[in-house]
């Protein structure tokens, strides 16, 4: 069946945008999420094209608040998989007609490009690249991205969204592009602060190699004298294989599902750790900067993108610093305060709602193509 041609048709005149996504992971529901709600506002009608997965599940509720969403199954079968994103693409773009299409990954701007050249569609194109794991991985993405785009559209009705200052200096070269940071939620700025009475070491993510969770339990076994009482709590999910590492240094988990709870979570802590090269953009330590709590984490390009050393935290290049820096601010009551208070000030100043907004209205807007 030709998708395409046998789509039904749609009349609508209202501008609509197409979003396409392969994994709602937390970093792109970070931007997505308050993406769509913006738009929404904004009276700009909504669809997505996004795999279905059981732990997206929770952001994927949220996301039909403004949009109507189009799941595709996920199949072992990869190849499988992504042909039924292209075909259910062809449909969505024949069905909606949308004026602008934003590609959220790699993978969704080589599926959407060639389903738009298919449909023989008009569109403006944005394109996010969300989590690559280096820069070069960003270069080849946007240069992959502006040469399938540029048969299908002119060049000036492409545009690269960065939602993170590192991902800027891939699109140096794109005649258009943005920055437009993830907003932190406001649960993490306005929750009342409250350490708790001993000690209290955070740590969380959805991402940590087994390194790293070494790294964390060798630092909570360092602590753990009895005297000290310092626990050690890590806020998220975490893999069965690798719970046992943690079991034996005395590290609990506590799984997160909700902004409100994660954000009361973090409020009891004294501070947060940090001690692995994050992949992307670091969004559970930036939650925690916007709860008020300093922080000690690896020397990494993405910590330092965020990190202030010795005004919101510390960058340390060895365990050996992190274990003395996390004993100088349990030491230190007066200091905490000033790193907490320094980190939730610059948090709410580049991380708030209202810079968010702006950034995005002006980056959807048709001047930026010169309409």
């Amino acid at each position: 069946m030709d998708v395409c041609r046998d789509a039904t048709e749609d009349e609508s005149k209202v501008p609509r945008i197409l979003h396409l996504v392969a994994a709602v992971t937390d970093e792109v529901y970070s931007f997505l999420g308050p993406a769509l709600r913006e738009l929404s506002y904004m009276g700009r009608p909504q669809s997505i094209v996004l795999l279905d997965d059981e732990k997206a599940r929770k952001h994927i509720h949220h996301l039909q608040r403004h949009a109507e969403v189009v799941l595709v199954e996920k199949n072992r079968n990869k190849y499988v998989q992504y042909k039924d994103f292209y075909l259910l693409c062809c449909r969505e773009l024949l069905r909606s007609r949308p004026t602008t299409l934003h590609f959220h990954g790699i993978v969704p701007c080589v599926i959407g490009s060639l389903a738009l050249r298919r449909c023989g569609l008009q569109a403006k194109v944005l394109y996010s690249p969300h989590g690559s794991r280096s820069l070069s991985t960003l270069r080849l993405a946007g240069w992959l991205t502006m040469a399938l785009a540029r048969p299908l559209i002119r060049p000036a009705q492409s545009s690269a969204i960065a939602t993170f200052a590192l991902q800027s200096k891939a699109f140096e070269s794109w005649g258009s592009s943005h920055l437009i940071e993830s907003p932190v939620h406001d649960a993490f700025l306005n929750v009342p602060r409250a350490e708790s009475a001993h000690p209290l070491v955070l740590s969380g993510g959805t991402y940590a190699s087994i390194q790293a969770i070494e790294i964390l339990s060798q630092i909570a076994v360092l602590l753990s004298a009895e005297e000290l009482s310092i626990g050690f709590k890590w806020l998220g999910h975490m893999d069965k294989h690798m719970v046992r590492c943690f079991d034996a240094a005395g590290v609990r988990i506590v799984d997160i599902e909700r902004d409100s709870t994660h954000a009361a979570e973090l409020a009891a802590g004294w501070l947060y750790v940090a001690p692995w090269r994050t992949r992307g953009y670091p969004l559970f330590l930036i939650q925690a900067m916007a709860v008020g709590l300093p922080s000690v984490v690896m020397d990494t390009p993405q910590h330092r993108q965020v990190i202030e050393h010795g005004t919101t935290g510390f960058l340390c290049a060895t365990e050996d610093e992190m274990v003395r820096a996390i004993a100088l601010l349990i030491d230190d009551a007066g200091l905490r305060a000033r790193m907490g208070d320094a980190a939730r000030d610059a948090t709410r100043a580049r991380f708030g709602s209202l810079k968010f907004r702006s950034r995005l209205m002006n980056s959807y807007s048709s001047d930026l193509f010169g309409e």
